[in-house]
This record gives C-alpha cells, sequence and structure tokens, in this order.
C-alpha cells in the first residue's frame, strides 16, 4: 500500500494516500484550532451497550493479536494502529473500536489498563484529524463505542486519562456534528444521530443540542425501516446491528426513568420480526446483501432483550422477501419485490433462496466481502454466487421501486394447503439485459423433508439465437457430497450424519467448486450444484428438481431410498 502524504500524523500510517480538498481542509491548523472547546471534568449521563463481549477475545488482545474482518496481526506494543500489511477495511474496524466491549466483558483491573493504554496510544496519533480514521463511516461507530464504554474506561482517581478521554470525545463530537450538515447522501443517517445524540446527552453544556438530534434519530429511524420491518438495506445483518442500537437505547430511557419515545418503540417492534424472519434454525442470518454471520447468540439474545413479541412474519412485500416454514424446514427467497433503490449498492441475488433443515444449513449464498469494491468484493455481488439462475457473467437486476412496468413482473403468490406450501416466482432480473424469463416454482412438503422445484425458462430474442444457462445450489461447507455411479443423484450429508438426496430432470448434473464467506474477510471452500441448461431459438425449458431427507440407513450408504420412484417422478413431471 502506498503510504499516507507527509502531514497528517508524525508517524507513517500504512493506509492508502489522499489528499482531498476536504483532507487539506480538515488537518489544516486552523481547522483543528476551530475544534477546541471547554473540556468537561466528567460526563453528564453514560449509556449501556447491550451486546455482550467475549472475554477470551480480550486475552486475544492482551496477548497482542489483533483480528478483524478476516485479518489478523501480532502487535509487539501497544500500538496495533500501525501494523504492515493489513488491508484499509481492517484498519477501520480497529479504529471503530467495537473490540473495546471485549475488554469490559473481561472486567478486571488489567483489562481497564490495557484498554486505556491503547485509548491513550490513540489520542496520541489519531488526536487530530486523519483522513479514513475520522470519516463519517467509522467516526460514529467510535463515539458510540466510547460512550457506551465511558463507565469502563474512567476511573474517579486518573484525571489525566479523563481529560485525554473527554477532550478528543468533544473535539470528534464537534467534527461530526459539521460533516452531518455537509453530508450529501442522508440515505442513511442513523449512526451519525445516533452518535451525536449520545454526546449530546453525555456533555453538560450540550443539552440543547439533545433535542433537535433525538428528532433527527427517530426521523432516520423511519427512513430506513419500511413499513414491513425490512431495512433499506435488505441485509440482514444491519436489521441486526440497527436492533441492537435501538434496544440499547431504549434501556438509556428506561435506566434514567423517562419515557422511551414512541418512535423507538415502533422501530423495535417492526425491526425484531423480521429478524426472526431472516433467522435460520441454528441461531444466525441469512446471507444477502452483503450480510455476515453475527456471534452464535447474539440474534436470541437481543430478540428476548427486545421485548418485542411479533412472530416473523410469513413475507415481506416492500422489502422483498417470501418465507416458507414447514417441519423443521425453512426457505427464505429474494424476490425484489418493492425494488431496489439505485443508489445503494445490492448483491445481484434476485430469485435466490436458502434453506436449512433444524440447526443445519443445506442451501445457501456465497455471502460477502468487506471490501465491495475488491475482485472478491464484486465476485461475491455477481448473480452468480447466489442459488439461483445464472446466464454467463451477467448480473440480473432489480427493478426500480418507480418502474411500474418492470414490477408489474413480478408475480408471486403462495397457497398452503394441508400444512404444504406453494411458491411461484416471476423472475425478471434478466428480461432487460438479455430478453430471458425464468419462473421459479417451489413445493415444500408439510413434514419438511421434501423441497421440490421448478425453473422455467424460455428467450424471447432471435429465433436462431442459442441461449445457455446455469441453475446453482450453493452447499454450505459443513456439508460433504458424493455422486452415484450413473451421475443423476447426488447425497449430501451433514455434520450429524443425516442424508439428502438431489435428484433432477436433467441426466446429468455437475458438482464444481464453490465458497462461503459468511464471516468478513473469511473465505471458506464448498461445493455447488449446477445445472447446465440450453434455449435453441424462443423454445421453453423446465428444469425439474428435488431435495429429499433420507432415513438413517439409508444415509448411511450410497443406495436409493425406498420412495426414489416416487421422487424421481415428482422431478421430471
Amino acid at each position: 500500500m502506498n503510504n499516507m502524504a507527509a502531514g497528517f500524523n508524525a508517524k507513517t500510517l500504512p493506509l492508502p494516500s489522499r489528499r482531498s480538498l476536504s483532507d487539506r481542509l480538515f488537518s489544516s491548523s486552523l481547522y483543528q484550532a476551530s475544534l477546541r472547546s471547554r473540556t468537561p471534568r466528567k460526563l453528564r449521563s453514560t449509556h449501556v451497550d447491550v451486546l455482550p463481549g467475549r472475554g477470551e477475545k480480550a486475552d486475544s488482545l492482551f496477548q497482542g493479536h489483533f483480528e478483524f474482518a478476516g485479518f489478523g496481526t501480532h502487535v509487539s506494543n501497544a500500538e496495533p494502529w500501525f501494523a504492515p500489511n493489513m488491508p484499509l477495511h481492517w484498519h477501520q474496524e480497529l479504529h471503530r473500536f467495537s473490540w473495546i466491549r471485549d475488554f469490559a466483558a473481561n472486567d478486571t483491573d488489567a483489562a481497564k489498563r490495557h484498554a486505556r493504554t491503547l485509548l491513550i496510544s490513540w489520542v496520541k496519533n489519531f488526536g487530530q484529524y486523519t483522513p479514513y480514521v475520522w470519516d463519517k463511516d467509522v467516526l460514529p461507530r467510535r463515539l458510540i463505542n466510547w460512550i457506551r464504554q465511558a463507565t469502563f474506561l474512567m476511573t474517579s482517581n486518573d484525571g489525566d486519562f479523563n481529560y485525554q478521554f473527554l477532550k478528543t470525545l468533544r473535539e470528534q463530537f464537534k467534527h461530526l456534528t459539521r460533516l452531518r450538515r455537509v453530508a450529501r447522501d442522508k440515505t442513511d443517517m442513523v449512526e451519525i444521530d445516533l452518535a451525536l445524540y449520545l454526546c449530546a446527552c453525555a456533555f453538560p453544556d450540550t443539552k440543547d443540542q439533545q433535542k433537535s438530534s433525538l428528532r433527527h434519530l427517530l426521523e432516520d429511524i423511519d427512513l430506513v425501516i419500511l413499513a414491513d420491518g425490512c431495512h433499506l438495506s435488505r441485509n440482514p445483518r444491519k436489521h441486526l446491528d440497527l436492533l441492537a442500537d435501538l434496544v440499547a437505547l431504549k434501556h438509556d430511557f428506561m435506566n434514567l426513568q423517562q419515557e422511551v419515545p414512541q418512535g423507538l418503540m415502533g422501530g423495535i417492534d417492526r425491526l425484531a420480526p423480521v429478524v426472526r424472519f431472516f433467522q435460520h434454525g441454528d441461531g444466525s442470518l441469512a446471507l444477502f446483501n452483503g450480510a455476515t454471520l453475527p456471534e452464535k447468540g447474539d440474534c436470541d439474545h437481543l430478540l428476548a432483550i427486545s421485548d418485542a413479541a411479533g412472530r416473523p412474519p410469513h413475507r415481506c412485500p416492500l422489502g422483498g422477501f417470501e418465507r416458507l416454514k414447514a417441519g423443521r424446514s425453512l426457505l427464505i427467497l429474494e424476490t425484489g419485490e418493492g425494488g431496489r433503490p439505485k443508489n445503494i449498492p445490492y448483491h445481484a441475488g434476485i430469485g435466490s433462496f436458502e434453506f436449512s433443515f433444524g440447526q443445519e444449513k443445506l442451501i445457501v449464498n456465497c455471502g460477502s466481502h468487506p471490501d465491495s469494491k475488491s475482485a472478491w468484493g464484486k465476485a461475491l455481488m455477481s448473480t452468480a454466487a447466489h442459488s439461483t439462475l445464472s446466464i454467463r457473467d451477467l448480473n440480473a437486476q432489480f427493478p426500480a421501486p418507480d418502474d411500474a412496468e418492470q414490477l408489474a413482473e413480478l408475480n408471486i403468490s403462495t397457497h398452503e394447503e394441508g400444512g404444504s406450501l406453494w411458491l411461484d416466482f416471476d423472475n425478471p432480473g434478466f428480461l432487460q439485459a438479455a430478453k430471458i424469463r425464468h419462473s421459479r416454482k417451489l413445493f415444500l412438503e408439510s413434514s419438511g423433508i421434501s423441497l421440490r422445484g421448478e425453473d422455467t425458462v424460455s428467450f424471447e430474442g432471435p429465433a436462431d439465437k442459442i441461449t445457455e444457462f446455469e441453475i446453482r445450489f450453493h452447499l454450505h461447507p459443513d456439508l460433504s457430497v458424493s455422486k452415484n455411479m450413473n451421475g443423476n443423484k447426488l447425497l449430501i450429508r451433514t455434520q450429524n450424519g443425516s442424508g439428502w438426496q438431489f435428484l433432477s430432470s436433467l441426466s446429468e448434473m455437475s458438482l464444481e467448486e464453490s465458497v462461503y464467506c459468511g464471516q468478513a474477510g473469511e473465505l471458506r471452500k464448498s461445493q455447488q450444484i449446477v445445472l447446465n441448461g440450453k434455449i435453441h431459438g424462443q423454445e421453453t425449458l423446465a428444469l425439474k428438481w428435488a431435495f429429499a431427507l433420507l432415513g438413517e440407513s439409508e444415509a448411511e450408504t450410497d443406495t436409493a431410498p425406498a420412495s426414489e420412484a416416487e421422487l424421481t417422478k415428482a422431478a421430471t413431471d
């Protein structure tokens, strides 16, 4: 990486160079002087952090091992900020200070001393404006984390630390206030306005800003949470992270014996059922639109303390998702209903689904990368990284919210009979780019032990054109897969020993390499089932397939189940 241009800091920072006009302005001595103000002796109020820290992670940090976003490094001193060869997103996560809750969870004098030493080191090196470190996608979360852990960090017998901590907190608060005024994209300002509100509550002389900051925050909440409870990003992890922030804020009001604003309660009540909507049986979340897996138990913990009793809906029409639940099986499909705003980056996964049985995931999407502009980031955002129809190197397109013609192509219907569920979905993702029509029919049997599907593809272009496509099923990396001798059947084994059989109407199917990136920066090798189809001219081709749970004896061998004829008929009729 290029080193940052001289002048931003006394030490060489392992970050990319950036000397924009705003960087020059913010790093000037005149601007830095404008941030100075009277430093308070203490905070007027303290705030809670409802996400549990991990004491074992603090032990690793004690030893100088800092691991974020899939990258780790070992430092022998208290200055991880200058670790070389770490990507930008690693440094950004380091400077957000979310890891400070792990020291708080350790809750020892040694943990407190070490955390304070790290923070003093940060103030020494980054107490003045530094690009990336003081940006609006890093600064607000750092302020939120510092405010929420202030009780842990500050002590009554260390005035020097308290002074330095409160001084830099105050200057960053002042800078963020100015950043908000000039922000061009005000689509999602929740994190910024939450940081400003917490700071306004905490400082003794900013009480007059508290009311306006809360008003802005409640407006943000109403903007980013759609009426059906989906987050504007359609990213399940952002649903969970926002729920954590709102539940923590609710606890702040309750601890101060103040009335909880209706807009805050409404946001929690809308979000919580949709977090349940995206939650698989193992307690984690489905991977759509950049989502990553939360720490184990975080979902259940937040839902429990949210006191929001709403059941997961069957569908989210504004967010564009359908949910089928039968027996121990769960299927979540992204339809794109409601459209997608053009100014927000979405993964091109329209028509994709995830499928789990009990606590084990079977069919997944490939996940995401913390740097969406990198080669890996772009690959994971592509249609081919999702369990749906893909065509060469084309990416499917979501309709825009105001495109009535394209939205009309999203025909979605569900039907239930005797506990069994049917879902019909027309996917217009390739209609404009390739003149391809795709429809997906799914049938989930009432006991949940059988999932059958039919993907129908037709071409509306020149009669002499040959169109090739693939139907992809990305498998979770914990699964093992084997083919039978004829190549027309797959046996899928889970970690707990159960077996699933996959059949299709094609005489041949391929098993190819895939990847699974459930955690930020993680890359696990996995496999994918690929059904290859070819259309000659304007013909229509229907591919049928089925997953069926096998009995214990059948799962132990590669023999066909007793109901193979019936299952084959269901997959080929």
